[in-house]
């Protein structure tokens, strides 16, 4: 029985230094707030720059691994109807990859057009 009290007594004052340990180390020193990146209109609209680069940028990449992949299948298509309908599918969505990064430009300008003229 009293080893059984030694170790719940050693078992709390390991919990409770560890406790008081963390305490102190939480209460040293406050985080700091790192600055935002955005602090006028230009801010934004450089944000929204970046985004659509980025949107413009892999929607390119990916309409053309679409247009060799689907060429691909064509030439690989050996005459099975199949095939051939499979990659004109793919030509098409690669077709609206093109168009979604070309609207994204374009929203792009609409956006910034906007936030600089104030609305």
């Amino acid at each position: 029985m009293q080893k059984l009290k030694t170790k719940i007594s050693v078992g709390a004052l390991i919990g409770l230094s560890t406790l008081l340990g963390s305490a102190a180390l939480v209460g040293a020193a406050p985080p700091s707030i790192p600055a935002s990146p955005i602090t006028s209109v230009t801010g934004i609209v450089d944000v929204i720059d970046n985004i659509v680069r980025w949107v413009y940028i892999i929607f390119f990449i990916l309409a053309v691994l679409f247009i060799i992949f689907a060429a691909f299948t064509y030439l690989t298509a050996g005459g099975d109807e199949e095939k051939v309908k499979k990659a004109k599918d793919q030509i098409i969505y690669a077709a609206v990859a093109i168009v979604v990064a070309l609207l994204a430009v374009g929203f792009q300008v609409i956006i910034s057009n906007f936030l600089q003229t104030g609305g």
